[in-house]
């Protein structure tokens, strides 16, 4: 942590000095020839911006999205001190429809469970379900 505090005051520094060097040179050469000078520089400025923001979309574009930083993908489902008058569907991972098929399940493990519970339709538990899922039906009767 230190050691990157250090090089973030050193930029800083090296950058503030850089600058100033820049102002004393313009001042030097002349308000014409700094004009000059400064559109060059920005120019190239410009062009380096517009570089580094194309990278930075199709970088961003290309990144699968996943669970945040420090999460490791473990899912829980209960089902607790309920009723349940139709399906329920516990699981990880769901496409239902015309989903990808065959695709590798997402690392991280699952629990799945129903506490002091009622469930008058199909119970469905599982950690990865690709596919033609069942899509449960129904509905909590004690909200």
């Amino acid at each position: 942590m230190a050691s990157r505090r250090v090089r973030a005051w050193a930029g800083a520094v090296l950058g503030g000095i850089g600058l100033v060097a820049l102002g004393v040179f313009f001042v030097r050469s002349g308000l014409e020839s700094a004009d000059r000078l400064a559109s060059v520089i920005g120019v190239f400025v410009g062009i380096a911006g517009l570089a580094l923001a194309a990278y930075g979309t199709v970088r961003t574009r290309r990144t699968p999205s996943g669970p945040p930083a420090g999460h490791h993908g473990d899912v829980t489902n209960v089902v607790r001190d309920a009723t349940v008058e139709g399906s329920v569907l516990q699981a990880r991972d769901v496409t239902t429809g015309r989903g990808p098929r065959g695709r590798a399940p997402h690392p991280g493990g699952v629990s799945n469970s129903v506490e002091n519970s009622t469930v008058r339709g199909d119970l469905t538990q599982s950690r990865d379900t690709f596919g033609d899922a069942p899509h449960p039906g129904g509905g909590r009767t004690d909200e």
